[in-house]
């Protein structure tokens, strides 16, 4: 395989004319120099061009493709991850303040962590706590000198969890809440009406997605190896099943269902607004791609916008 070799700005124009993309304008390579200053060939092009390669293989473009069309899948894209991400925050907050209001209520305010205090009856449920315990512990031992810590610990010698809350991820709350007892978990995901180990797996699948937005990483074209629960909204909008639904497992789609489910209704359906919004932004922009594969890619079924107004 050959090595890569530093190409300038110039060059990588140079290349991408050469397979196909339309950069035969002042104006055209201007702007592909710009975005290419700002945001990087990696990040922009090898991150957008797969919905515009005729093949894929020898990285030869459809006829018609620009960089800004490119660009306006980028910039859309952008726009998701900041949807995604203020919705999931809301999540966040809420399973943090049923957690700390829950936990302490039934074990006192200073023994959150307590090995006895959590499930040992789970599969590795002991190498599963004391890893949760250990990594509590190194974020209290790093944020030593924030003052809200600080206070806590010389004045009363521990963290009350509400406090603890803001100090810890989504992804280590969402472990704290699968080593939690069975009725503790219950007691939680009774305010959802949905069972424990379907909270479960919401919380892992959109802790995936906020860390695919919080790192800043391509979100439309999202997919994991975790697999969502089946539920009635797959059905009601008569998603395929092949194996599996094909929509709505381990895609983008995948997430909404989950807010579907945990978020309030009301701003459920806003959320959907602003989703929409974003695609119909996009749309007057496209000229090689059409709404419907941006879409696909993102795992929307053609009937997605239905799920707004369903009931929970």
């Amino acid at each position: 395989m050959d090595d890569k070799v530093f190409k300038t700005h110039d060059e990588l124009i140079s290349l991408l004319v050469s397979r196909g993309v339309d950069i035969s304008t002042g104006d055209a390579k201007r702007f592909a120099k710009t975005r290419l200053q700002h945001e990087g060939y990696y990040n922009l092009i090898n991150g957008y061009k797969k919905l515009f390669l005729k093949d894929a293989k020898k990285d030869e473009y459809k006829n018609g493709t620009t960089v800004n069309e490119m660009y306006a899948l980028f910039v859309f894209d952008q726009h998701l991850r900041e949807i995604f991400l203020r919705y999931i925050l809301e999540v966040e907050r809420n399973i943090k303040c049923l957690i700390s209001y829950n936990f302490p209520q039934k074990y006192g305010h200073d023994n959150y962590l307590l090995y006895k205090n959590f499930d040992l009856c789970k599969r590795d449920s002991h190498k599963n706590i004391i890893s949760m315990l250990s990594d509590i512990q190194h974020q209290i031992a790093s944020r030593g000198s924030d003052p809200s810590i600080r206070h806590y610990l010389d004045t009363y010698g521990y963290i009350p969890l509400w406090v603890l809350n803001n100090i810890l991820s989504f992804g280590q709350i969402s472990k704290f809440y699968f080593n939690m007892k069975q009725t503790d978990r219950q007691s939680i995901s009774r305010t959802f009406k949905i069972m424990d180990s379907e909270l479960e797996t919401l919380l892992k699948y959109l802790t995936s997605i906020r860390n695919c937005c919080a790192h800043n990483n391509r979100l439309y074209c999202f997919r994991s190896h975790d697999v969502m629960i089946d539920t009635k909204y797959h059905s009601n909008l008569q998603i395929t099943k092949k194996g599996e639904f094909v929509n709505g497992k381990r895609d983008l789609f995948a997430a909404v269902i989950a807010l579907k489910l945990l978020l309030p209704s009301r701003e459920f359906k806003q959320m959907i607004t602003e989703i929409d919004e974003a695609v119909n932004k996009i749309t007057p922009t496209l000229k090689v791609l059409e709404t419907n594969e941006i879409l696909s890619e993102m795992g929307f079924p053609a009937n997605w916008k239905k799920i707004k107004s369903m009931q929970k």
